[in-house]
Formats: C-alpha cells, structure tokens, sequence
C-alpha cells in the first residue's frame, strides 16, 4: 500500500468506522493490558483543574472521559472530536449510559476542525497519533497551538516501537502477526488489525511528534512508558 492511501483521511475513517465495535478490546490486547493506564498516566500529565474546558481528540469511544472528568468535575466541559462515524455513535451510546452530562460530541476533521481559538484549557490524545503523515503531524501541531489557551497543556500517547532490539522485533511480531489472528478469530476483520503494525512500524515513536510541536511554538517534553512500548508528549502553550 502507497503512504499516500495509508494516510488518505477517506482510508482512515472508513478503517475506524470497521473497527468501532471492538476498537476498546482490541486496544487493550494491542497494549498488553496496558492501555487503561497509559490513558490515565496521559491525562494526569494535564494536571487539570475542577472546571476546566478539555478536547478529547481522536476520542474514539471515549476511553479517556473517566479520568478527564474526574479531576474537571461537574462544572468542567469534556469536547469529544472524532471523524469517525460509528466512533461517534459508539460515543454517543456511552455518554447516554454512563450519564456524562458535560460531554459534548463533535464529528470533526481535527485538522480542520474550525473550532474557535485559544478555546481549551487542557487538550488530550490517545493512540490516533500513529494514523497521521508527517504533514499532517505538522498541521494538528499548529491546530494545538491555536485551540490553546496562553499557559493551557496538552497530553498525547501512542503505542510505539520500543527501543530495545530484542523487545522490538518480538512486539511488531505481536502487531503484525497475532493481533490480526486473534482479529480474524474474535474482533472482526483481521486485515484492519493487522493494519495496526503497519501504522505502528511507520509511526516509530513520539520523536516526530514532539519536533512539529516545538516548530509551532509548544514547550514540548518527550515520556516513554513501558520500555517505549508506548511513547508521549506533553506539555503546553507559552503564556506570550
């Protein structure tokens, strides 16, 4: 497959639309278990304060709300983006369950969002980093920087390849061999998890990431977590 379809939005949206119904489980087998705690590790990187106005980018099915909630409280705002369609309607059947009154769902492109400036308090992400090209790591970079309050922080995660030789070669087997067996025996289509460890492999770690960040004027700080089988950035918009 050429890059260019790789990261094509019309590719990735209809990939995320497939693997709606099991993207919780399969996130948590990807991950080793890990991710509940990668997710809550990313958002105790904000520090968020009861009240604040925070955006779950690329929210998926809304994983990372509990923790984003729990320290914004009742008068805080959780704004959910998501491009996918059944993401969206997943996250919506949530918000009803569970009640999450100070949720609000937007289906939105983040790189051309068009929502309103210096608008967030906190910005948060998990796992979609990997789904996005160079240039396009350029573009929400920018968009992060512009969404910002001066002195607001954001907090994004993305499962990576580790650093370590031996763990690497036995985790991109994992990815892109037992991932989409288990996908063809439990979670649907196994092609569309096995498109996991391709975006894993491409994607490397958070390095690009925390470059296009500090370009668009963040204060960026690089975090591995777990032997770099994850990798993260955080950090926030200048004040001036």
């Amino acid at each position: 497959m050429e890059n260019s379809e790789l990261y094509d939005s019309r590719f990735v949206r209809n990939l995320f639309d497939e693997m709606a119904k099991t993207y919780d489980k399969v996130n948590y087998v990807t991950s080793f278990g890990f991710s509940a705690l990668w997710r809550k590790q990313c958002v105790d990187h904000l520090y968020i304060s009861e009240g604040a106005i925070v955006y779950d980018l690329m929210t998926g099915m809304g994983e990372c709300w509990p923790y984003i909630l729990k320290s914004a409280g009742n008068k805080g705002k959780l704004i959910a983006v998501d491009f996918s369609d059944q993401m969206i309607k997943g996250a919506g059947i949530k918000k009803a369950k569970r009640k999450f009154e100070n949720v609000v769902l937007l289906q939105k492109d983040i790189l051309d969002s068009g929502m309103d400036d210096a608008s967030a308090d906190h910005i948060v992400s998990a796992f979609g980093l990997k789904t996005f090209s160079d240039k396009q790591l350029e573009i929400l970079a920018k968009e992060v920087h512009r969404l910002l309050k001066p002195g607001g922080s954001f907090s994004f995660i993305e499962i990576s390849k580790p650093d370590n030789n031996l763990l690497n070669g036995l985790y991109l087997f994992y990815l892109k061999k037992i991932i989409p067996f288990l996908g063809k025996l439990f979670l649907g289509n196994p092609e569309n998890y096995r498109m996991l460890g391709t975006y894993t492999e491409q994607f490397g770690d958070c390095s690009k990431a925390l470059e296009f960040f500090q370009k668009a004027g963040l204060i960026v700080s690089y975090k591995k977590y777990f032997y770099s089988c994850a990798t993260g950035i955080t950090g926030s918009r200048p004040l001036s």
